[in-house]
C-alpha cells in the first residue's frame, strides 16, 4: 500500500546528564549532522559506557512507516526504500522491520557504514538532542529505484510518503516518484521535516496531495516563499494553494503544534484538533512523536478512512509514541 524512500538509520538512545551534553557543544530540543569532535559519541554507546542504551531503528520516515505498518497488520502493507552500509547494523535492521512486516528495498553499499543516529535524552527535562552521522543514508542511488524488483514495488504501491530530507540528495528520484503518482492518480505525502529545508522545496512541492509539518517548519517555508505572513492559518491555506500538477486531487496540510491542537486544511477551511492531554511525568521521550502521528494517520488514509478519523489516528499514535523510548512499538497480543 505505502512506499517510503527514505534515510534508513539506527538511532542509538541514551538518557545523559547536562555534563555530556556540554562536553560535545549540544543543545536540548536540536538537531545536527555530526562533526569530526562528535565520532566518539557513537564509539561511546555502541561499546559500553554509564549510560543505558537502547538501539532501534530511526530515520523519520522509516519511523512512520513502521508505525503504519503496526496499524496495517498485514504483511508487508509497507515497503521501505533506501541505502544501508554492507555490515551488522544494517543487516539487524533489516531483518528487524521484516519481523515487524515491512519489506525492506534496502540498497547495500558494501562500501560503506550503515547511518547512525544519537538520541541523547536530557535526565533534567526528557529533552532530546539528536547527532545524526549520514553516511550510507546519504549514498542511495536513482539506479536502485528504477531495478526490476524495486519499480514493481513502487507500481504496486497507492501511496508514497518521504521527508523533506531525502531533498539535499534524492530531489530528482522524489520527482520521478512524483511524477508517476501523478500519472496513475496516486497520493503523494511530503513531511517538510526541518525548517532550513524549507529552500529545498520548489522542486517538488507540485506533486504534493498532501504536506506535513510543524509550526516552525510552515513559518520558515513561509518566509522563503515569500507568503508576506506571520498568522498560521493564512500560510497553510497559502500553502496550500501552492501550483499543484495533479488537479484530480485537492492539496491537504497537516501542521502540529506540540501541546496545542493539529490544524488540517481541506476543501477550502482550517479545522482544529485537539492532541491527548498528557502529564509531564509520563512522557519518556518526544523523540518521533511526529513520526507517529504521520504512521497513525497514513494507516487510516491508506484504508479510504474519513480525514477527520486519520488525523485523530495521528494523534492516538503521537501520544502513544512519547510514552515509550524511541520509536518502540508495542507487542501485539
Amino acid at each position: 500500500m505505502i512506499f517510503g524512500l527514505v534515510h534508513p538509520l539506527l538511532d542509538i538512545t541514551a538518557i545523559v546528564d547536562q555534563e555530556y551534553l556540554d562536553r560535545y557543544g549540544l543543545k536540548e530540543n536540536d538537531g545536527i549532522l555530526a562533526q569530526e569532535k562528535h565520532k566518539e559519541i557513537y564509539a561511546e554507546l555502541l561499546n559500553g559506557c554509564r549510560y543505558k542504551v537502547k538501539k532501534i531503528p530511526g530515520g523519520a520516515t522509516q519511523n512512520a512507516l513502521r508505525i503504519a505498518q503496526w496499524y496495517l497488520k498485514k504483511k508487508h502493507a509497507t515497503t521501505i526504500v533506501g541505502c544501508i552500509g554492507g555490515d551488522k547494523v544494517g543487516e539487524d535492521m533489516r531483518e528487524q522491520l521484516e519481523r515487524e512486516g515491512c519489506r525492506t528495498e534496502y540498497m547495500v553499499d558494501p562500501e560503506a557504514t550503515t547511518g547512525l543516529c544519537a538520541v541523547l535524552i536530557s535526565s533534567g527535562s526528557n529533552s532530546r538532542s539528536l547527532v545524526t552521522r549520514l553516511d550510507a543514508a546519504n549514498l542511495y542511488k536513482h539506479s536502485h529505484l528504477v531495478s526490476d524488483s524495486v519499480w514493481r514495488c513502487l507500481e504496486e504501491s497507492s501511496f508514497f510518503y518521504m521527508s523533506g530530507f531525502m531533498l539535499n540528495f534524492s530531489s530528482d528520484t522524489m520527482v520521478v516518484i512524483g511524477e508517476h503518482a501523478v500519472e496513475k492518480n496516486k497520493c503523494f505525502m511530503l513531511n517538510l521535516s526541518a525548517p532550513y529545508l524549507s529552500s529545498l522545496f520548489k522542486k517538488v512541492l507540485p506533486y504534493c496531495d498532501i504536506i506535513v509539518g510543524n509550526s516552525d517548519e510552515a513559518a520558515t517555508l513561509a518566509k522563503n516563499f515569500e507568503f508576506n505572513t506571520t498568522e498560521l492559518h493564512d500560510m497553510i491555506r497559502m500553502l496550500a494553494d501552492m501550483p499543484k500538477v495533479n488537479e484530480k486531487r485537492k492539496r491537504i496540510v497537516l501542521i502540529t503544534q506540540q501541546e496545542d491542537p493539529v490544524l488540517v486544511y481541506s476543501e477550502g477551511k482550517t479545522t482544529e484538533y485537539p492532541v491527548l492531554p498528557i502529564s509531564p511525568e509520563d512522557i519518556v521521550d518526544t523523540n518521533g512523536a511526529g513520526d507517529g502521528f504521520v504512521g497513525g494517520f497514513l494507516a487510516s488514509y491508506a484504508l479510504n478512512k474519513p480525514l477527520e478519523d486519520c488525523v485523530r489516528n495521528g494523534i492516538v499514535a503521537a501520544h502513544m509514541i512519547i510514552q515509550v523510548c524511541g520509536c518502540t512499538l508495542p507487542i501485539r497480543d
